[in-house]
């Protein structure tokens, strides 16, 4: 007579005959420059938000666009690029602001921060104890065995020394500082804020960081 075929099912292997299980939610992305805003807690004067966002915005561009000139051509190409970029604002507003961030640029303890070897405006992303942290960091200098991450803070409001620094910038560079550990495992990582009002670059140590994360 002739041969039964036989079903294909039998030959499937047992993961084809099963109901395919539910997909895994990815954990939300935490974010860390959303813990904090610049000044959170200490309003532009005049409470002219609007105003002070614009300042922040111009100095951070400033920082990420002055390092790579010649130090001695820095000065006139910031008040070229304010000109353009912020028309409104009196002559003297712009010189200010570019002396603001000259001073930091070219204050002898924060070269290496503005050297060949660092970077601006760095995004990265890691899972640290299961949470995904993404996030741009403002300055990042990598050597073979630390890692520096530097956060920007333009606000008037200038802390004495890291104990005075508020909780929300804290939490922020601890989620940076962790996430950093796991992207260049075996290196040390260190965080630090640049208020660039004073200018005045605040170290911020792991137990300070450890306390708010």
């Amino acid at each position: 007579g002739r041969a039964r075929p036989v079903a294909a099912r039998a030959f499937a292997p047992v993961w084809a005959r099963q109901a395919a299980p539910g997909e895994a939610r990815p954990p939300r992305p935490l974010a860390p420059s959303a813990l904090g805003d610049d000044d959170v807690a200490v309003p532009p004067q005049g409470g002219e938000r609007g105003a002070a966002v614009t300042r922040g915005l111009l100095l951070h561009a400033l920082f990420e666009r002055l390092p790579p000139v010649a130090p001695a051509m820095r000065r006139a190409a910031a008040l070229r690029w304010l000109a353009v970029q912020a028309p409104m604002l009196e002559e003297s507003a712009r010189a200010a602001m570019a002396d603001e961030v000259l001073a930091v640029l070219d204050e002898p303890a924060h070269a290496p921060l503005f050297g060949p070897g660092s970077l601006a405006e760095v995004p990265l992303s890691a899972v640290v104890d299961g949470v995904v942290v993404a996030g741009i960091v403002d300055r990042l200098l990598v050597t073979d065995k630390a890692v520096t991450v530097i956060d920007y803070k333009t606000g008037r409001h200038v802390p004495d020394d890291a104990a005075a620094v508020q909780p929300a910038y804290l939490r922020q560079m601890a989620a940076y500082r962790d996430a950093l550990r796991v992207i260049f495992p075996g290196r040390a990582v260190s965080a630090a804020l640049l208020y660039t009002a004073a200018p005045r670059l605040v170290a911020l140590g792991d137990a300070l960081l450890d306390a708010h994360k």
